[in-house]
């Protein structure tokens, strides 16, 4: 675990505001990596700082960001204390597996070590069709076109096992093609594809801007037929289905997205791992801080909104750190 002794000059200028002091204020800086300065995980980490500078904690989070496989491998040299990285990657990271396999053993000795803090449910994938397919759930893909993503991508590969799962061979039975989503989305616009699949949060940004072109609807999968898809892939015990409800999504593209009943979007707990040596008790007030204030962290953001202290400890790859697991025995979450 790397402390940092730093200025914080919010601190500071808090300590003079208040008590007149004129001496500067240290605190324990943590150095905590995000996937993306866009993506939900980074504004969650802003907002879980800024609860801990109004808890008056002595510890104060820093962002950066690194991407999911750069976060860890930063955490595992010393850069960061805390890394975000979906359940199923960290799995890869501990076996040497996909993008890990070429890591160092060193490396991924210090994954071996790693605990998690909790996970967030945020960024799931969506099926995004024109408002005029007769499309609802996976059943009805049959005969459709649709993109599965970037060649060589996950959302591929997870999109063509839940599609075997419903009784539909993608290859056989549908149009479905390798592309990233914004091409797919603007041949959506000129008639040539009929849907699209999009991972990210909600609202996202290229589907609301397709919004303002056609009218869209989400399709999702069938929830019975999780634990048939959980049997048919690797990692499959990784994957959960994020309920969205109708007017979740109504009021996040202000009704120009039909809501098409409650989603189900399939997605995969995303980690806060640390070093095993973070002290107990650092851990357990930078988890208790965070969720027993969740009312606020739902107010930041409508994807913010969604995340739920319930399914903080669902799905993940690792053991929980001790100091984080004191706190989830405390209200009964966790046995």
């Amino acid at each position: 675990m790397r402390f940092h002794k730093s200025l914080i000059a919010g601190a500071a200028a808090l300590a003079v505001a208040v008590t007149g002091l004129t001496a500067p204020v240290k605190a324990d800086e943590i150095i905590i990596s995000a996937v993306s300065p866009t993506s939900d995980d980074y504004a969650f980490a802003v907002v879980w700082s800024n609860l801990l500078i109004k808890a008056g904690s002595k510890h104060k989070l820093t962002v950066v960001d690194n991407g999911t496989a750069g976060g860890v491998r930063k955490l595992a040299q010393g850069k960061v204390d805390i890394a975000m990285i979906g359940a199923p990657h960290f799995k890869d990271a501990t076996q040497k597996a996909g993008k890990f396999k070429k890591d160092p053993d060193a490396l991924v000795e210090k994954y071996k070590k790693m605990k998690a803090l909790f996970a967030l449910q945020t960024a799931a994938a969506q099926y995004v069709f024109k408002a005029d397919q007769n499309v609802k759930t996976f059943y009805d893909f049959k005969g459709k076109k649709f993109s599965i993503g970037r060649p060589g991508g996950n959302g591929g590969r997870v999109t063509q096992t839940m599609l075997k799962v419903h009784g539909i061979d993608m290859e056989k039975e549908t149009g479905g093609v390798y592309m990233k989503y914004g091409p797919a989305l603007d041949q959506m616009a000129n008639g040539s594809m009929d849907g699209a699949f999009v991972f990210g949060g909600l609202p996202h940004a290229a589907i609301d801007n397709a919004s303002r072109k056609m009218e869209l609807k989400f399709a999702s999968p069938d929830p019975k037929k999780m634990a048939e898809f959980r049997k048919s892939i690797t990692n499959g015990e990784f994957y959960v289905l994020k309920h969205i409800p109708a007017e979740a999504i109504e009021k996040a593209y202000e009704g120009r997205v039909k809501a098409n009943g409650d989603q189900y979007f399939w997605a995969f707990p995303f980690m806060w791992v640390v070093h095993d040596t973070m002290p107990d008790d650092v851990a357990y007030e930078l988890t208790k801080t965070v969720w027993e204030h969740v009312d606020e962290v739902n107010k930041t953001s409508l994807a913010l909104s969604l995340i739920k202290r319930e399914v903080a400890i669902e799905g993940l790859s690792v053991d929980l750190h001790p100091g984080a697991a004191k706190y989830f025995k405390e209200i009964g979450l966790l046995k």
